[in-house]
């Protein structure tokens, strides 16, 4: 009877919650931007998309696939990037997002120094894939997964603010997607990041993204490995940052031997400023429809066949 009880009370706070607008959605993966982009997904299904772009926060929100579909009017691109991966993640992804949208021709693998610094060795499991794949697909009631994936902690915490993030009212952290699935910072603020500090390229990630490497090619897809600008603060050694970009150049130089992939630096060769970012990571929307344009002219990538 009290088990009864407490789930009943747990269902109707679900209930009261949705209907205020503060409801987070399913905690698949038990991190709201990540869950909240496939409860995009399920709204609003892609439709055999042909172009893929893969990555951490900072290929989903440095991509404008617009750009993408202005320069290949035939292309449907998809941001299937989630925030908070290291490569070893993106690589479940990947697998997992080409198995479900198999009309994918191009992949884009967008990659900065913070996504190769702290792979895992024992699993990259991002979500339980029969889970996601029967609630992209709508089956069964989107309440259930509440029960399933039982966290009344992150639920209270993600309830607290995700409105104000769904209306793009925290000017850091948007949950508003395009039709594409990128996930625009359009905010004129900037700040410091807080990120740990770092100095190698774990080889666990190296490892994880020659296998990505191997798994497209041999998929007979066309990818394209880049690397996004970093606005790096005065008080980090340029040297420092230098070298450590020059090694996860020659990893992906390595990585791609051998296939049709094409590699292009972004971090050189885009023409990015100061104000195109909102931070060291991630670019303003106006600079990201910049650095995207780029990307596509130097690349080509998602010209249909």
């Amino acid at each position: 009877m009290t088990a009864l009880l407490a789930a009943a009370f747990y269902f109707l706070a679900l209930v009261t919650l949705d209907s205020v607008g503060r409801l987070p959605p399913p905690a698949f993966t038990n991190s709201l931007c990540a869950d909240e982009k496939l409860a995009f997904f399920r709204d609003n299904p892609p439709q055999a998309p042909t172009a893929l772009i893969l990555g951490s926060s900072a290929a989903w929100r440095g991509i404008a696939s617009e750009e993408i579909a202005r320069r290949h009017p035939a292309a449907i691109p998809l941001n299937g990037s989630f925030c908070g991966l290291q490569v070893d993640e993106t690589a479940f992804v990947a697998d997992y997002l080409l198995r479900r949208y198999p009309s994918v021709q191009h992949v884009l693998l967008l990659l900065t120094q913070f996504d190769m610094t702290a792979c895992s060795g024992i699993s990259a499991r991002v979500f339980d894939g029969t889970h996601v794949d029967d609630y992209l697909s709508g089956d069964g009631l989107t309440w259930t997964y509440y029960f399933t994936y039982f966290d009344p902690v992150s639920l209270v915490r993600n309830a607290s603010f995700v409105k104000a993030a769904r209306e793009n009212t925290l000017p850091f952290y948007p949950l508003v997607f395009t039709a594409y699935g990128d996930g625009p910072q359009t905010t004129d603020m900037s700040r410091t990041l807080d990120r740990h500090r770092f100095d190698t390229i774990d080889p666990v990630c190296v490892s994880s993204l020659r296998r990505l490497v191997r798994e497209i090619a041999a998929s007979g897809r066309q990818l394209t490995v880049a690397s996004l600008p970093l606005l790096q603060p005065e008080t980090v050694r340029s040297d420092l940052i230098a070298a450590i970009h020059d090694h996860m150049v020659r990893e992906i130089k390595t990585a791609i031997s051998g296939t049709n992939a094409i590699f292009w630096d972004g971090e050189r060769s885009a023409q990015v400023v100061a104000s195109d970012f909102v931070d060291s990571v991630h670019l303003r929307w106006t600079g990201a429809r910049r650095f995207t344009s780029q990307l596509v002219e130097a690349t080509g990538f998602g010209a249909v066949k």
